[in-house]
């Protein structure tokens, strides 16, 4: 079973209209090969060593190598449109997909912020993708959120419905 992460994907200034294209596919669930197709000669199926050597390739290496992690978007995604832009709600599998996120910024040219944290331990991120900054450039700033920050609980609250658990009383005793 994989450790989930929330994501949470702000696009400064979309609208939903202008970005729904990229983000659902024909069946108007959100995906990630709307922007970035897996490959159609490469295994689909389940994955053993026997795949690994009859094909150029699976959908699983791929999936990790081009969108930064194992599986499509889960977790009932939503996209709603806010007085800051769109904002994306979704889960993944062992890490945030920063591949996929780098292709819907590139795509869409807005800055974007995207912050997303682990259920497997590991530090939250808050990254801002910046389409020109005072010298005119494209940049990437990715700042980790301190465990117990108002973002960090936030998003703990986003993924499992609490800002932060309670002691367990069995471990004072």
């Amino acid at each position: 079973m994989p450790n989930n992460v929330i994501n949470e994907i702000v696009l400064h200034g979309a609208k939903l209209d202008d970005v729904r294209q990229h983000l659902f596919n024909k069946d108007g669930r959100m995906s990630f090969e709307v922007l970035l197709p897996l490959p159609l000669n490469f295994w689909a199926g389940s994955v053993g060593q026997e795949h690994e050597k009859a094909f150029p390739g699976t959908h699983l290496n791929s999936a990790r190598e081009v969108w930064g992690t194992k599986w499509d978007a889960y977790g009932e995604p939503t996209a709603e449109e806010t007085e800051a832009g769109v904002v994306i709600q979704f889960q993944s599998a062992w890490n945030h997909p920063r591949g996929w996120v780098c292709a819907l910024f590139n795509t869409l040219m807005c800055d974007m912020t995207a912050s997303w944290l682990s259920e497997g331990g590991w530090a939250g991120h808050v990254e801002k993708y910046v389409v020109k900054d005072k010298w005119g450039e494209i940049r990437w700033i990715d700042e980790e959120i301190a465990d117990g920050s108002p973002e960090h609980r936030r998003l703990h609250k986003l993924l499992w419905g609490v800002e932060e658990f309670a002691e367990d009383e069995a471990d004072d005793e």
